[in-house]
């Protein structure tokens, strides 16, 4: 991601500085800004242009003294992201922003063990950052309400679609409508009602057309409330309600089958599937954002 929200910014004109812990995954960065460049059709001349506003830095420190503004995009382990955090408060001034890409944890809890929590804020960007538009942005129990309001608009400058949650809550929006999805397909395959397969050619050929141009909040409205409500009442007692059980995903995990890296786990992944697929996602994204 941090190579990636890099470019989004770049290719705007701002002048971006990248850390990581990893001597080789710094030393990358450069060729994984080119490829990110080239996915997205930018002409070997802008490119240039762009790459020269993204620059390695050797060290955290570095990094702090040189940013009016920093994104922290470390793994998603809570312990890290204080670490970091913390390192990075003994830097910089107590007023200089910070944004998490956490897709999943609480702000509030990101900033816990922070000097200066007001200076955080949630900044959700999507993978990839470079080619897909939304980014989610929300403010933690103590965050600033003007470094919130600073960060929805230089996110919007970068003509991104920017939205703004009213208060802290784990996941964003995104990505609780997706991992809710993801626990009921989940239960489908331990109920033993279909294959993986099936699963993904349902989301592909229906849902997936549908919701990119019409949200299910129009379409509650657009088939009518009361019918929304009728399905519902008949529909949600038999949803999948589970928080920490998932037969079918642990006892692949139990073998060591943990999808693409492996070559096997929901699905089956040979040499060059993974390549493709990324192709295919890339490809789908930008018909997508042609047609509207």
């Amino acid at each position: 991601m941090g190579h990636g929200i890099a470019v989004a910014l770049a290719k705007a004109g701002h002048q971006v500085g990248v850390f990581d812990i990893d001597p080789v995954v710094l030393s990358s960065l450069d060729d994984r800004v080119g490829q990110a460049l080239s996915r997205i059709g930018v002409p070997p001349g802008q490119a240039g242009t762009v790459r020269d506003l993204v620059a390695p830095v050797a060290s955290l420190p570095e990094l702090a003294r040189r940013s009016e503004i920093v994104v922290e995009a470390v793994s998603e382990r809570l312990a890290v992201k204080h670490d970091v955090l913390a390192a990075l408060e003994s830097d910089i001034a107590p007023d200089t922003p910070i944004w998490t890409n956490t897709s999943v944890l609480s702000i509030s809890k990101v900033a816990h063990a922070m000097a200066h929590p007001q200076r955080l804020v949630g900044v959700h960007w999507w993978n990839p950052p470079y080619l897909i538009p939304l980014v989610e942005i929300a403010p933690g129990a103590s965050s600033d309400a003007d470094v919130v309001e600073h960060a929805y608009d230089l996110i919007t400058s970068l003509g991104k679609t920017t939205v703004r949650l009213h208060r802290d809550i784990p996941g964003f929006i995104g990505n609780r409508l997706q991992f809710a999805l993801v626990r009921e397909a989940l239960y489908l395959l331990d109920e033993g009602v279909c294959e993986p397969e099936t699963i993904d050619t349902v989301v592909r050929a229906s849902l997936g057309l549908r919701w990119a141009t019409v949200g299910p909040m129009e379409n509650a409205d657009y088939i009518g409330l009361d019918l929304t409500r009728a399905i519902l009442a008949n529909l949600a007692h038999d949803l999948s309600t589970q928080t920490n059980s998932f037969p079918t995903l642990d006892q692949l995990l139990e073998q060591a089958r943990t999808g693409r890296p492996t070559g096997s786990g929901l699905l089956t992944w040979p040499d060059g599937r993974g390549d493709e697929v990324a192709a295919r996602l890339e490809a789908g994204i930008r018909r997508g954002l042609s047609a509207n």
